[in-house]
This record gives C-alpha cells, sequence and structure tokens, in this order.
C-alpha cells in the first residue's frame, strides 16, 4: 500500500472510539478522546491526531494510563480547584477541567483549575476553545518529565511545555494560539519519521546531542527561540508542577528511573469578559484587531496575513469536504491495534 488513505471524519471518528472502548474506556471517555483526536487531524495537527492511538492504548495496557481512575476535586477555594486526574486518560480530563474552570469564571469572573498527575494532553487548542465557544479568555498549558532540551543541555532537560490562548472574537472564529516551548513536538518527529520526511534546520538533536535534520536519528526537540522557548519551559514547570506539589522535572534529575514516566501535571484557565471594563465591545475589539493586523502592508513572498488559528480553520474546511488523510504507515499501525483487539477496519475513500 503505497498510496495514502482518505477516511471521512465521522467513519474515523467511531473507529478510535471504538477501539479506546475495547482496549477498556468508559464509552463516554472514549468519545470525548476520539474527538479531540480527530479534531486535531481535521486542523493538520496529525502530530496529535489518531497517530497517538497506538501509545496511548500501549500506556493502557502498560498500567501508565489508568482507564478506571478516579478523577476527583482535592481542594477547591474561589475560583480555585485542583482535579486529580490519577493518570487518567488526557483528552478526556482536559475537557472535564476546562468546563469546571468556565463554571467557576460565570461566578467569580476567573476559573482556574490545576490538574495533578495526567497522561498526554492532546492539542491543547482544543480545550481553550471550549472557553472561546462559551464567550470567554482560554488559557492552558502543561508540563511533564525531560523531552526538550534546555538552552545549552545536549539532551533532554524540560517538558515541551505546550501552551494555548484563545479569544472570542466578532464575526468570525475565535483566536487561537497553540504552541508549544520546543521547536517541533514529539509528535511532529514522529509523523516526519512515519512520512520519510526530513526535520527543519535546528529543530531537534541526535542520540549525541548533535543538531540533526534526519527524522530518524532525531530524540530531543531543541527549544524554540533559544534561551526564550527554554525559559518559558521553566515557568511552565514552576507554575504546573510546583504549584501543584507534583514536580516533574527535578525529580527526573534525581531518579533517573522517572524520566520514562509519562505523567504530565496541566492548568487550565477561563476568563469571563463579562466582568471586565470591556465587557459590552471585547469580542468586537478582537475582531478589529485581527482585521487591522490583516489589513497592513505585506513583506514580500505574503500573499496574506493570517491571524492565529485561522490556518487551521480553513484545513479543517478542506478536510471535511475532502476527508482526513492517513500515512499508509499509520493506517497499519492501526490496523495491528485493531486486530488485537478484536476491532473491525472501517471503510476508507
Amino acid at each position: 500500500m503505497s498510496e495514502k488513505i482518505r477516511i471521512e471524519r465521522s467513519v474515523l471518528e467511531k473507529f478510535a472510539r471504538d477501539l479506546f472502548v475495547a482496549a477498556g474506556l468508559p464509552e463516554e471517555w472514549a468519545r470525548a478522546e476520539a474527538e479531540v483526536l480527530i479534531w486535531a487531524d481535521m486542523r493538520g495537527l496529525g502530530s496529535h491526531g489518531v497517530l497517538r492511538i497506538p501509545s496511548y492504548i500501549a500506556w493502557m495496557a502498560r498500567g501508565l494510563r489508568t482507564p478506571n481512575a478516579n478523577i476527583h476535586v482535592t481542594a477547591e477555594k474561589g475560583a480555585m480547584a485542583i482535579l486529580e486526574a490519577d493518570r487518567g486518560p488526557g483528552l478526556y480530563i482536559m475537557r472535564k477541567a476546562m468546563d469546571m474552570a468556565i463554571e467557576r469564571a460565570r461566578e467569580h469572573a476567573l476559573g482556574w483549575v490545576s490538574v495533578r498527575q495526567v497522561t498526554h494532553t492532546g492539542a491543547m487548542g482544543f480545550y481553550v476553545r471550549q472557553a472561546a465557544e462559551a464567550g470567554m479568555v482560554g488559557i492552558a498549558s502543561c508540563s511533564s518529565r525531560p523531552l526538550m532540551a534546555y538552552h545549552g543541555t545536549k539532551d533532554a532537560a524540560l517538558g515541551t511545555t505546550p501552551i494555548a490562548i484563545a479569544a472570542p472574537r466578532a464575526n468570525g472564529k475565535p483566536l487561537v494560539l497553540d504552541m508549544a516551548s520546543a521547536a517541533i513536538s514529539i509528535g511532529a518527529m514522529a509523523a516526519a519519521r512515519q512520512a520519510g520526511r526530513d526535520l527543519p534546520p535546528d529543530v531537534a538533536l541526535d542520540e549525541n546531542g548533535h543538531v540533526t535534520t534526519d527524522s530518524i536519528r532525531a530524540v530531543t526537540p531543541l527549544p524554540i527561540a533559544g534561551p526564550k522557548g527554554a525559559g518559558l519551559g521553566v515557568m511552565i514547570e514552576c507554575i504546573a508542577s510546583l504549584l501543584n506539589g507534583y514536580p516533574l522535572v527535578a525529580s527526573a534529575f534525581d531518579d533517573p528511573a522517572q524520566r520514562t514516566d509519562y505523567v504530565l501535571n496541566a492548568f487550565v484557565v477561563a476568563i469571563d469578559p463579562a466582568w471586565m471594563p470591556a465587557a459590552a465591545t471585547f469580542q468586537q475589539e478582537v475582531d478589529r484587531l485581527a482585521k487591522g493586523l490583516a489589513a497592513q502592508p505585506r513583506a514580500d513572498d505574503f500573499d496574506e496575513i493570517l491571524m492565529p488559528g485561522e490556518r487551521g480553520d480553513r484545513e479543517m474546511e478542506r478536510t471535511a469536504r475532502e476527508g482526513i488523510t492517513l500515512t499508509p504507515v499509520l493506517w497499519k499501525q492501526l490496523a495491528d491495534v485493531a486486530g488485537r483487539l478484536g476491532v473491525g477496519m472501517p471503510e476508507t475513500r
């Protein structure tokens, strides 16, 4: 099989849900996880789409991702809450955490939920859009064991610490920034490996600590913008992990065995503009800002000026018409998982 696989969104979403249920996730959790993965694939974020399913299910089999996690609030005060995830499924838990933050923001103007001991959190843009769709500003971030080099180190010393921010916009889709402190995500490195593509220059190190563009040899992402991305990673670890009383990076330095522990800490924030001075005009001003930026004189070789999230919105419209494209390598991996779990393969285009 050499041609890429094309599949309808609804078909792939049902397939992902069936795989998770067969692996032991409750139906509601499986549905929530599948929706986030397919949303990422629809927006061209294949590194955070169904490519993750084999790893998620393998972690469940090894006890690193708990299908029957005891998810519960351990402390709350006013606008803030701490949610113990018990190593449960990260995509479901992050959606739940943002719902909690939105609920608190309606009462307190701000909602902040710290998430402790969660597993891989997927595309952070999904969760901040929850807030934007509720008319609020959303912020989400997480930290992990060392995966990314710190500025000047030759191997992993920090998590890749993604951060996402969304703002609702009148007369248009919300502005959504979704980025990592790493120059490339682990998932994007895996996607390049599957597709047989080289990496861009200066984004990753090989096992000897040398910069490489070979996706086969690349093992450690570099921080974006050198010390700036590294510094962002440090501060997110302070907020996501140290405030939570569950250090991830320093504990991995003390005990190298913890480097292979896939647990994360996270936080989500919702801010209700209804409590702010710009309550009546905020969304209109976001729209005016975006339109004003897009209308600025363009630099050479630029056909247009795009706002945060706009490229993904367009990709989502295209894949809704044409279907989601997967590589043959990934399709075979999913088929192998389906075979082990006794789940039938879906029809493709």
